[in-house]
């Protein structure tokens, strides 16, 4: 997925976040639309870096944005782990056991 999706599946995260809570009456609603502002503030992202390194920004004020940001990790973890077993699987396959090796360190120094 290119970053341009990602921030427009994040945006769309956020937006059902902050519904649900205002529905709870868990967020205020000036609160709500300051986060809004807030979150359009930092656009554009330039990269998954750069995306992550802006919602810890804001997870540090508004727990909804800490809510996505925690689910963005994870799945920017999950995909390289997954990017990593499968240069492992094709390693093994060419019977090179010692770089399959290196790709799974790689991966645990990234821990």
């Amino acid at each position: 997925m290119d970053i341009q999706q990602e921030v427009e599946e994040v945006k769309k995260e956020l937006v059902e976040l902050i519904i649900k809570h205002l529905r709870e009456n868990k967020l205020p609603a000036e609160k709500a639309k300051k986060l809004a502002g807030d979150f359009l503030n930092v656009l554009p992202i330039s990269d998954q870096q750069d995306l992550l390194a802006k919602l810890k920004n804001l997870g540090q004020e508004y727990q909804e944005v800490k809510e996505v940001y925690v689910n963005e990790l994870k799945k920017i973890s999950e995909e390289k782990r997954n990017e990593t077993l499968s240069q492992m699987r094709d390693h093994i396959k060419q019977g090179n056991i010692n770089r399959a090796i290196e790709a799974a360190s790689v991966l645990n120094k990234g821990s």
